[in-house]
């Protein structure tokens, strides 16, 4: 069996995502030395645009929707790290960006040798993967992605 060190999960609470942790830990559980890196990216463009017809002038519309969008992300984080069993390593990553091209940099500048990811997340308002970042991340990784149904 091949043994995975560094496996990294984006995460937004969806319960693709979470079934995604539960391999991960599954592998990360039977290898000597693994660490899970945990990836919440919050797509703040994609959040933002939806709220086309608002002026940007209207500041603090905006301005709450990023802080609450970025608590969330950082929620979703402790969400998943409460996930994890005792005596599998562990790291947080967040970025603020678009989901596909963060979880690919995020990838190469940690080394990880193994992408576990859900089919779907939450949608563009909730949470920050669909269907079309799995898909992007495997055409483009440059390690394997196991992705969960």
């Amino acid at each position: 069996m091949l043994k995975y060190k560094k496996i990294m999960v984006p995460y937004d609470g969806s319960e693709h995502a979470k079934n995604a942790l539960l391999h991960a830990c599954d592998l990360a559980s039977a290898a000597e030395n693994a660490t899970i890196y945990i990836a919440s990216i919050c797509n703040m463009v994609a959040a933002m645009s939806n709220f086309d017809q608002v002026s940007i002038a209207e500041g603090c519309l905006t301005t709450t929707l990023a802080q609450e969008l970025e608590n969330q992300c950082k929620a979703d984080l402790e969400e998943a790290t409460g996930l994890i069993p005792k005596g599998i390593a562990h790291e947080e990553l967040f970025e603020i960006g678009s989901p596909g091209p963060a979880l690919l940099e995020l990838a190469d500048d940690n080394h990880i040798d193994l992408i576990v990811m859900g089919s779907r997340g939450l949608g563009q308002i909730k949470g920050i993967f669909m269907g079309s970042v799995s898909s992007y991340m495997v055409s483009r990784a440059k390690c394997p992605v196991f992705i969960i149904k």
